[in-house]
């Protein structure tokens, strides 16, 4: 019964997923998987049974096998009226999945902008990372999202977060190519000389993958970013210099 609640719903069977709850299925009731009704209306996009199951009194914070809730998985396909539907419903935005995975994350990940954006606008965490270190900042410079990484630096995601192998999101810019991430990076303070345990920096890589516009960006970078450390430690000895011995 319960199951064939849950395949109504992914159908978009509104008529049989009346009929299951009248019949006794359990509105929260699981598959193998642990993914309820609402998560397979939500997963197929189908809005009205989204919101008939919510009043009939669907769990919105249920979790599957995975930990994940309806809300991350809209977040990540990106139905954006379910997302707000959810959202209303008091859907938990930073709630995590087993892997750390979180709404944001999951956005930042697909290119959902607009969600990104309500998330950020409620309060979702910038800085969250997943079990392998990784944060919304690095999906967006990994895919090369440029209106996502500029909302998340400018709600306060951390530019050197660096994941389990010691990867920034700069140097997953500078290899793939993203040069406006890049800049926008750079004109933040970025740590231009971070280091893999391998040895790799975000200007190795974009010489690797031969992003000749990149180097230039980065190398200018580093000459001015010495160039002003050089003149600090001057004025620095200067100022001692004239100290009163």
């Amino acid at each position: 019964m319960n199951l064939e609640l849950i395949l109504a719903a992914r159908e978009g069977k509104i008529h049989r997923v009346k009929s299951s709850l009248m019949a006794g299925a359990d509105v929260d009731g699981t598959n193998k998987k642990g993914k309820t009704a609402l998560m397979g209306a939500v997963s197929f996009g189908n809005t009205r049974i989204v919101k008939y199951l919510l009043i009939e009194g669907a769990d919105v914070n249920a979790r599957d096998s995975n930990g994940y809730t309806a809300l991350m998985n809209a977040a990540l396909i990106g139905h954006e009226a379910i997302f707000r539907e959810l959202f209303t419903q008091g859907a938990d935005i930073n709630a995590k999945g087993k892997d750390g995975t979180t709404a944001l994350i999951n956005a930042a990940f697909s290119g959902q902008t607009e969600i990104v954006k309500l998330l950020l606008a409620r309060g979702a965490d910038p800085n969250v990372v997943t079990l392998d270190k990784t944060t919304a900042l690095h999906n967006a410079a990994y895919f090369g999202y440029n209106e996502i990484a500029s909302m998340l630096i400018g709600r306060g995601a951390d530019v050197n977060a660096a994941d389990s192998t010691g990867l920034t999101p700069l140097m997953s810019a500078s290899f793939y190519g993203h040069e406006q991430i890049v800049e926008l990076l750079v004109a933040k303070g970025v740590d231009l000389q971070a280091e893999t345990p391998t040895g790799i920096t975000a200007l190795k890589n974009a010489q690797a993958a031969l992003n000749d516009d990149i180097v230039d960006i980065l190398e200018s970078a580093i000459e001015e970013a010495e160039a002003k450390a050089t003149e600090a430690k001057v004025a620095e000895g200067q100022q001692q210099a004239a100290a009163p011995q």
